[in-house]
């Protein structure tokens, strides 16, 4: 999603902070929200058979739903999710996709679904889909809405943390009737989060927004922070307290962070200032990780890790 798209979702969603980092949406857990580990776990718990031409399968907020013994005619209202329909195999059976998909290759041509304030049902209604993906955290208030208009409506929880992006992939492959290739892409997943880390613990700082002042932190709570930790660095906004918040400059000055991860744009000269004394600033380690593969959790997210390890285990951000 844009990140002007993400700034005015984050309006509706409520809560000063996540109004004012437009990237941290992506990012960042919604407090209390439910996770695919809720409902019955993997695809013998998850799928059943109750005729011959439909089959019953749980989405990752636990909801049964029913579906088509072949899905045919697909509908994403994200771009993870588009790109998780593509490696699972189906990009062929994708209707309609959200406005802020690329307008590139086999997706050029693709009616465009907005996303903001609300998933539109009677945009929906026209691409006659037999499968609705929406992410927990961009659209799952419009989930209810959808699910009464079309109880196809599959609820995916990509974008709060790597366990649930990695039973998202199970879950969805389980829909797509690709168990295998899900199974494919958490076990890629897994071996990313086993093989790329980085030593030393180092102090990282990941902003999701760095202007207007006062710059806004992302706590440890979502996939960015999850991917840091994964790699071994310590989020020094560890007690935040919400998914996203404002962050002192006499707290940055005080934890010292070693890199400074911010989600695009520049990085303002104030900061730099006032910052002057803060390792990162001084050794000239701040790098831009505002690109899909670390805002976006998909297939991705695993050559994603690897990137983020060799970020952090640099002596400088790359050119």
């Amino acid at each position: 999603m844009s990140r002007a798209g993400l700034a005015s979702r984050a309006r509706d969603l409520g809560g000063r902070g996540a109004a004012r980092a437009a990237a941290v949406l992506l990012l960042a857990a919604v407090a209390g929200a439910g996770g695919c580990g809720e409902g019955p776990r993997g695809p013998a718990a998850a799928a059943s058979a109750p005729t011959a031409a439909t089959r019953v399968v749980t989405d990752c907020a636990g909801a049964k739903v029913t579906l088509p013994a072949t899905v045919g005619r697909i509908v994403t209202t994200a771009p993870g999710l588009t790109s998780l329909v593509i490696a699972l195999g189906h990009g062929a059976a994708l209707v309609g996709v959200s406005d802020q998909d690329p307008r590139t290759g086999a997706l050029a041509d693709l009616p465009r679904l907005p996303v903001y304030p609300s998933v539109p049902a009677e945009s929906v209604a026209v691409l006659e889909p037999d499968l609705v993906l929406v992410d927990q955290v961009l659209s799952g208030r419009d989930a209810a809405a959808l699910r009464a208009r079309f109880p196809q409506t599959f609820v995916t929880d990509a974008s709060q943390t790597l366990d649930r992006l990695r039973e998202t992939f199970l879950r969805v492959a389980d829909a797509l009737g690709r168990p295998r290739l899900g199974q494919e892409l958490a076990t890629e997943l897994d071996d990313a989060r086993r093989r790329h880390r980085v030593a030393g613990r180092p102090r990282v700082l990941v902003l999701g927004q760095v202007e207007p002042l006062p710059p806004y932190a992302i706590g440890p709570r979502g996939l960015l922070g999850d991917m840091v930790a994964s790699v071994g660095g310590e989020n020094v906004a560890w007690d935040l307290g919400l998914p996203s918040g404002p962050i002192a400059s006499e707290v940055v000055l005080a934890r010292r962070p070693q890199w400074i991860l911010h989600t695009g744009g520049t990085f303002p000269d104030a900061l730099r200032t006032a910052w002057a004394s803060v390792p990162a600033v001084a050794e000239g380690r701040i790098a831009d990780v505002g690109a899909d593969d670390f805002m976006q959790g998909g297939p991705r997210t695993a050559r994603a890790l690897a990137r983020l390890a060799e970020l952090l285990g640099g002596a400088r951000a790359p050119r």
